[in-house]
């Protein structure tokens, strides 16, 4: 079917498919859920922060077997029971990933890839700022979770739920957490904490991650306001507002 024209693109590069197991939900607040799985994959992994997986779920409304991936972050990864989680936000417009996840229950079965891309902040770094939206959240803990002791963190994230400090969260005693209202277009209250927040200086790095027009307008407080260049920030927008990409 031109349904997977993507697992053979692939299966040419030699990226193998995994099975994934669902053994386990848990629901923070009505949008972000926790799904647990286990898999031989989890036995081998090389942790390190932001490590991602390529998920292959159902989409019914393209026909019967088709599926596409979604990437996301993996959470909790412990080898010895060969489980990890992963969370997902289940945003307001429909979407495989988050029709399937909302549905979701132990027993269901997927499979997974991983194509892994290792970032490490620069030698040097004192500061280290961490700004998106809750997408983003996974993969700012796992930096929370690895970052050494002595790197002062600021963590920035966007979120206009009330509920929003049920989220999973990592404090640190070298770390503050600033959950940013949002004001406007997406981004925009958030690129001004940042300048609010964070000071030009030579050990800066930056990474940011979430809707897409929200990292257009952090690149703009990283670039303008930090001063910080490529080898200095990491920024990825995961989806655009208005669009199924979950």
């Amino acid at each position: 079917m031109a349904a997977n024209w993507q697992r053979g693109v692939m299966r040419l590069m030699r990226i193998a498919n995994h099975p994934v197991e669902v053994v386990g939900i848990r629901d923070f607040t009505p949008w972000y859920r926790r799904i647990e799985f286990r898999s031989p994959l989890a036995e081998a992994l090389d942790v390190f922060p932001t490590l991602w997986l390529r998920l292959w779920v159902p989409h019914p409304a393209k026909g019967e077997g088709f599926v596409v991936q979604r990437g996301y972050t993996f959470v909790r990864v412990d080898a010895e029971t060969r489980t990890f989680s992963l969370d997902f936000v289940l945003h307001d417009v429909a979407g495989p990933a988050g029709d399937w996840a909302r549905a979701a229950a132990p027993g269901d079965r997927l499979e997974a890839a991983l194509t892994p891309a290792r970032i490490e902040i620069p030698d040097g770094t004192t500061t280290l700022v961490l700004a998106g939206d809750s997408t983003a959240l996974p993969a700012i803990n796992t930096w929370l979770e690895t970052v050494p002791a002595e790197v002062q963190t600021h963590v920035l994230l966007e979120e206009e739920h009330d509920d929003r400090v049920e989220l999973p969260h990592i404090e640190r005693e070298r770390g503050t957490w600033e959950w940013v209202a949002r004001e406007g277009d997406r981004g925009t209250a958030l690129s001004r904490a940042i300048r609010d927040a964070v000071s030009p200086g030579d050990g800066v790095y930056a990474w940011a991650a979430g809707e897409k027009t929200l990292v257009k307008n952090v690149r703009v407080a990283v670039r303008e306001h930090l001063g910080l260049d490529r080898s200095r920030h990491f920024t990825q927008f995961y989806w655009i507002e208005g669009k199924a990409t979950g």
